[in-house]
């Protein structure tokens, strides 16, 4: 698996891929999160196959799958290439975070931590790989929900 690849996890395909809400098992397992799941805080990364700083996080956004992936909602948006990006753009607008992502979709490697209720952000971060930055910002976003 090409390190950082969003369309190398699961099946491959580019539509299916935006918008993933990672499961238990990191990159390789999407999962769709549960209506259950509403109050739970988004960490939110926009993502390019292209994009270095993307293909940098892809080791943290496994740590934080790991260490965070019980009380969040990992969500990558792949806009990698139109298709992808047309996906990620339902994506986000079912997920209730499409204003941020129309205003955030040409800045890859950008990751936002958002509260689950309310979808604004918390934290927005660019290539960071403080695994502790993402927990602080989930408590935040966890205490204010």
């Amino acid at each position: 698996m090409q390190a950082g690849s969003a369309r190398s996890a699961g099946s491959g395909l580019a539509v299916l891929l935006a918008g993933l809400v990672l499961a238990g098992s990191g990159l390789a397992g999407p999962k769709v999160s549960d209506a259950k799941d509403a109050s739970k805080p988004f960490i939110v990364k926009i993502h390019a196959d292209w994009c270095g700083t993307c293909q940098h996080l892809v080791s943290t956004f496994k740590a934080l799958e790991k260490k965070l992936g019980k009380q969040t909602r990992i969500v990558i948006l792949d806009v990698t290439d139109r298709q992808s990006t047309r996906a990620a753009y339902a994506e986000a607008k079912r997920l209730g975070i499409l204003d941020w992502f129309k205003e955030n979709q040409a800045r890859t490697g950008t990751v936002a931590v958002m509260r689950g209720d309310t979808r604004a952000p918390v934290k927005i971060l660019k290539g960071e790989t403080d695994v502790a930055l993402y927990e602080a910002a989930v408590k935040e976003a966890r205490g204010s929900s």
